[in-house]
């Protein structure tokens, strides 16, 4: 009985189905239900209740789980301690990052590969950290905005300070805004959070403001790029067009107005299952990221 093969079986749980234990290790699916079968009959006993559409533990299967997780609890423990005497740090992290933040991003995460040589980084881009991080199989992913309710760990990083934004071009064609109350007559470009809901009642200090999207999108990236192809209005944070707004491509509107806060957030799996690599990356990001942004 191999340890891999346990925690297989406790990555299964926590993920909910062979597929997404599959993609999260980077492993066939044949091959997870292959191992999971092995271990069911070494043990003489079934698992999971097994459906094309559902898996759930048997009751064999729940009473296995609660023992097996304090046992490797120990082990990891065990493993922890001895990994915290040694010098050299190893494995893989799996890492989400948003459009249009790669440039910002990477002088942190090389420095953490320059303390760290022997750390190899998987890092992807995603729309929604909370739909992509199962089916990616990513151990931190990063997220702006409002939370969605999950087994996810959120740690808070910054505050965003989101902005209405517009091209030269679009303010050319479509004429100036002076007042918030005229948006609603204007071409918005709207989020879509990970819940479904359309973000098309900007928030700020003492007064909001309904819009009519004329286009909504999941991603932030697409929603800036749409706007520097004058498409519309965006209210988008700072950090993703600050360098748009001092190169001329885009414009603030209405500076004079204060957002809501909103923070930009670290997603990452339950503590129980992260590697100690992880463990020292998301410390690593969490401490750093604040000094810069």
């Amino acid at each position: 009985m191999k340890i891999d093969d346990l925690k297989l079986f406790i990555k299964v749980i926590e993920l909910g189905s062979f597929t997404a234990a599959a993609n999260a290790l980077d492993i066939p699916r044949a091959n997870v239900s292959r191992r999971i079968g092995d271990l069911e009959k070494q043990l003489g006993t079934t698992l999971f209740h097994r459906t094309t559409r559902s898996l759930s533990l048997t009751n064999q299967g729940e009473a296995y789980k609660e023992e097996l997780v304090k046992a490797l609890d120990m082990l990891d423990a065990a493993h922890h301690n001895v990994a915290t005497k040694s010098d050299v740090v190893r494995g893989v992290v799996k890492i989400g990052i948003l459009p249009e933040t790669h440039e910002l991003l990477q002088p942190l995460l090389f420095a953490f590969l320059d303390k760290y040589p022997e750390v190899e980084l998987d890092i992807r881009h995603i729309n929604n950290a909370f739909n992509d991080m199962f089916p990616q199989g990513l151990d931190i992913a990063f997220h702006g905005g409002l939370l969605k309710d999950s087994d996810i760990v959120a740690r808070k990083l910054i505050k965003l300070d989101r902005i209405l934004v517009a091209s030269p071009d679009y303010l050319t064609q479509s004429g100036k805004i002076n007042e918030l109350g005229t948006l609603h007559q204007r071409d918005c470009i709207c989020f879509r959070w990970p819940g479904g809901s359309i973000d098309n009642v900007w928030h700020f200090d003492g007064e909001n403001i309904t819009v009519s999207p004329k286009i909504v999108c999941d991603s932030v990236g697409f929603i800036k790029r749409a706007v520097m192809s004058h498409r519309g209005i965006g209210f988008l944070p700072n950090i993703y067009v600050k360098k748009e707004i001092e190169q001329g491509q885009l414009v603030t509107l209405l500076p004079e107005l204060t957002p809501i806060e909103e923070h930009g957030w670290l997603l990452h799996t339950q503590a129980k299952t992260l590697t100690q690599t992880c463990r020292l990356m998301i410390d690593h990001l969490v401490t750093e990221i604040p000094k810069v942004f």
